[in-house]
C-alpha cells in the first residue's frame, strides 16, 4: 500500500493498490504493543464495478435515445409520405384531373380511414361539379344544333327577301344568332381544356416567339381598328405547352384589348423570365377595370357594367384564365394607370 491509513474509518479504491480490492472500507485501530490493526471490507459487489455501472448507463440510455429517434424518423417519415400523397393528389385535381384520389394503406390505420374520407370527399365534389358542368355543356350541344339550323333558315330567307326592311331585320336576326353560335362554341371550348386532355400534346416552345408571331398576324387588325400594336424585345422564353391554345390565348387577349379601348389605344406585348417563370404582359391604354370588378371579369357570364352594351358575351378572360390554368400558370389583372395590364406567368418546365 503506497500511503499509511490514518486511525478509525478511512476509505480505500483501486489507487491504494490493494490486491483483489476495487474500493472499500478501512477502521484502523490501535491494539497495544505498538501494533495496529487494519479491517478492509470491500464495497463493490464485483469488480471494475463503476465501470460496468457505467455502460450499463450508456447501453441503457443509449438504446432508449435509439428507440425516441427511430420512432420520430418513422413518424417523420410516415406523415411526409402521407401528406405528399395528398399533396399530388390535390395538385392533379387543380390540373383538372378530377378522377385522382388518394392511395389507401390496406394495412388499415387512422390515416387509411382519413384517405377514405378524403376520397369521399372528392367523389362528391366530382359528382357536383359534373351535374354542373353537364348540365351547361348539354344545353350548349343541344341549342347550337337547333340554333345552326335557325341561322340556315334565315339566310334561306335572306335570299328570298323581296324588300330592303326585310333584309336589315333577317341580316340583324343571322348576326345575333351568330352571336349566340359563338357563346356555345366559347362555353364547350372551356370545357373541352378545363378536362385537360390537351395537356397530352404539350410541347416544347419559345413563348416569345409565338408572340412575334401572333403580333405579326394581328398587326393588320390592331391598324383597322386605330390603334396601335407594341412588341417589346424578349428573350428567348421556352415553355412546355400547346402551341395552339397559348396563340388563341394571345389573340384574345389583343381582341379584348381591341373591344373595350377607344381608338387611338397603344397595346404593348412583352415577354420576360424569372427563374423558372416566363411572364407573358399585354398592356393597353385604355379605361381598364376598376379593382373592384377584376374577378367578376374572370367570371363566365361576368360582364361589367361599362360593358354590358358592348359586343360579346363574358367569355373571353375566362377563356384566357382556362388556358392558363391548363399550362399550371397564373393570370392577374393590374392597373396599368392609364389602362389594364394582364400578367401571365407560366412555368417552365
Amino acid at each position: 500500500m503506497p500511503r499509511r491509513l490514518p486511525m478509525g474509518f478511512s476509505t480505500v479504491a483501486l489507487k491504494d493498490q490493494i490486491a483483489g480490492l476495487s474500493a472499500g472500507r478501512a477502521l484502523v485501530r490501535d491494539v497495544g504493543h505498538g501494533m495496529t490493526l487494519v479491517t478492509i471490507a470491500e464495497t463493490e459487489p464485483f469488480d471494475d464495478y463503476n465501470a460496468a455501472r457505467v455502460r450499463i448507463y450508456l447501453v441503457g440510455f443509449g438504446s432508449i435515445l435509439l428507440v425516441v429517434i427511430g420512432g420520430l424518423l418513422f413518424f417523420v417519415i410516415t406523415i411526409g409520405r402521407r401528406i405528399g400523397e395528398t399533396r399530388r393528389t390535390v395538385d392533379a385535381i387543380i390540373d383538372g384531373d378530377m378522377t385522382r384520389r388518394v392511395p389507401v394503406d390496406r394495412s388499415g390505420g387512422e390515416f387509411a380511414h382519413q384517405a377514405m374520407a378524403f376520397n369521399r370527399m372528392l367523389d362528391r365534389i366530382s359528382e357536383l361539379m359534373a351535374g354542373i358542368s353537364n348540365v351547361s355543356n348539354d344545353i350548349a350541344h343541344d341549342l347550337r344544333t337547333p340554333l345552326a339550323r335557325l341561322r340556315s333558315q334565315l339566310a334561306l330567307a335572306l335570299r328570298r327577301a323581296q324588300t330592303d326592311g326585310q333584309r336589315d331585320d333577317l341580316e340583324t336576326a343571322i348576326a345575333m344568332s351568330d352571336e349566340l353560335l359563338k357563346m356555345f362554341a366559347a362555353m364547350l371550348r372551356i370545357a373541352e381544356i378545363e378536362g385537360g386532355d390537351r395537356r397530352a400534346a404539350f410541347a416544347t416552345l419559345d413563348l416569345a416567339a409565338l408572340a412575334e408571331e401572333i403580333a405579326t398576324m394581328m398587326q393588320p387588325v390592331v391598324a383597322d381598328g386605330d390603334r396601335t400594336l407594341v412588341l417589346e424585345p424578349s428573350p428567348v422564353a421556352e415553355i412546355v405547352g400547346d402551341h395552339q391554345l397559348l396563340g388563341q390565348m394571345l389573340v384574345n387577349l389583343i381582341e379584348n384589348a381591341l373591344r373595350h379601348t377607344p381608338p387611338g389605344t397603344r397595346i404593348e406585348i412583352g415577354v420576360t423570365t424569372t427563374g423558372n417563370t416566363a411572364t407573358l404582359t399585354v398592356t393597353d391604354t385604355g379605361p381598364g377595370i376598376p379593382a373592384d370588378q377584376r374577378k367578376l371579369a374572370l367570371r363566365r357570364f361576368g360582364r361589367l357594367d361599362a360593358s354590358r352594351h358592348d359586343e360579346g358575351h363574358g367569355l373571353g378572360l375566362p377563356l384566357i384564365q382556362a388556358i392558363v390554368r391548363l399550362h399550371r400558370g397564373t393570370i392577374l389583372l393590374e392597373d396599368a394607370a392609364p389602362g389594364l395590364r394582364v400578367v401571365i406567368a407560366l412555368p417552365k418546365g
